[in-house]
């Protein structure tokens, strides 16, 4: 009798627990009733009482870990596997393993070389284990050249926090990854919107290329020739034949059709142009973190219910970045993007750590109702315009009547 596709999973799953080549397992596509609920990760460790199969779940705001016997474990896992969640990706040491279902509930199973190829992170992992990280410093040019790591793989003093932010956003492109369109192909294109001295940029290529065995190919946009100069010699250097970096403004780039559209700190209303060109060229994934609010902050003269309260400067500085993105979130909104928002990295960082992204989707969009909230929104803050809607929206953005837009 053929065995149907979760069966074959969840017989994996356990061979590969048994066998010690067990790394990790993402679910995901949450289609359940749990309010917040988006994913739950499942990873090995060993505390006190034994070894444990840990379950992460993860919500918009927060995570919850529950510790479950072996048995207990994977027999939860097998409860909610095409019930609550539709995406299951299994992570060994000798193949990746995705279980997906489509609409009409009907299940495939596929294989992949493996992302995780360290056997050290399929032992029973100790709490204080050396953490499991996308990018390692250990044998990392790039790394080394960009002044991150020593030519001995240790990181530099004062380079620790850099490090953190580069596994971070590479944590978060995977996970975007695998909530996309973009898990499953062979070839993608990235663009990357101020661009500056490219660490994230190289450890992005690094990460698809040669530890999703993606090929990708990524170009990065910068205004500062130097800057460009450099990242091209080092793109030449450590043999990254599809990295190339390019000498210009984000808003007179001609973007064509790209997979992700990525802008980090672009300043002001570079990362609308970002957002703009992203959308326009169709992009699955754009992902943000802006940098300065000022075309808004300059704007802004509240209703009497809000003008005693933004008296302040810190508190109409911190209002004017709450608004400029809330707003940039609900065009994305607009433009047919599962769009969410969230802390990009400890604020001890940097104090502009708040992170935009959107996943294309082709869900029905009331385009009205959301150009409404934009309407109210500014009618409330005494805002004329938002510069990404006077793009998406040339016609009518100048006005507080957005009444025919919302027909677009």
């Amino acid at each position: 009798m053929e065995i149907d596709a979760k069966t074959q999973f969840e017989l994996m799953l356990a061979s590969s627990i048994e066998s010690q080549e067990f790394i990790k397992l993402t679910l995901g596509r949450y289609k359940g009733q749990e309010d917040g609920l988006r994913k739950i990760f499942a990873k090995i460790i060993r505390i006190k009482s034994g070894v444990k199969l840990s379950l992460t779940y993860s919500y918009e705001t927060k995570e919850i870990v529950k510790n479950y016997s072996i048995d207990e474990g994977v027999t939860l896992i097998g409860s909610v596997i095409g019930n609550d969640f539709m995406s299951s990706v299994l992570f060994t040491i000798r193949q990746d393993i995705r279980l997906e279902y489509n609409k009409k509930q009907n299940s495939k199973i596929s294989s992949s070389k493996p992302t995780f190829t360290n056997p050290l992170s399929v032992s029973p992992q100790e709490h204080n284990h050396k953490k499991n990280r996308h990018i390692e410093p250990e044998d990392n040019a790039y790394l080394t050249e960009l002044g991150v790591t020593t030519k001995q793989g240790k990181i530099v003093k004062g380079m620790e926090s850099k490090f953190r932010q580069i596994n971070k956003f590479i944590e978060i492109i995977h996970s975007l990854l695998e909530s996309s369109s973009l898990i499953s192909r062979d070839h993608i294109s990235v663009v990357d919107m101020g661009s500056g001295k490219g660490y994230l940029t190289f450890a992005l290529y690094d990460f698809l290329n040669n530890l999703l065995g993606k090929k990708t190919s990524i170009v990065g946009i910068e205004s500062r020739l130097d800057l460009v100069n450099f990242c091209n010699s080092l793109s030449k250097l450590v043999n990254f034949g599809s990295l190339h970096f390019k000498h210009e403004d984000i808003k007179n780039y001609m973007l064509r059709e790209v997979d992700i559209t990525i802008a980090l700190h672009a300043c002001d209303t570079a990362t609308d142009d970002a957002i703009y060109k992203g959308i326009m060229a169709q992009s699955s994934l754009i992902v943000l973190a802006p940098c300065c609010h000022k075309q808004i902050r300059k704007q802004i003269h509240p209703t009497m219910a809000l003008k005693d309260l933004l008296k302040f400067g810190i508190l109409m500085e911190r209002q004017s970045e709450i608004v400029t993105d809330g707003i940039r979130a609900l065009l994305l909104e607009v433009s047919g993007y599962d769009t969410n928002v969230f802390e990009f990295i400890s604020p001890d960082h940097t104090s502009k750590n708040a992170m935009i992204v959107g996943i294309k989707n082709d869900k029905y969009i009331d385009k009205k109702y959301l150009l409404d909230q934009i309407k109210d929104v500014k009618k409330l803050y005494g805002i004329r315009t938002h510069y990404l809607e006077a793009l998406l929206f040339p016609q009518s953005s100048l006005s507080s009547d957005m009444t025919d837009v919302a027909q677009v």
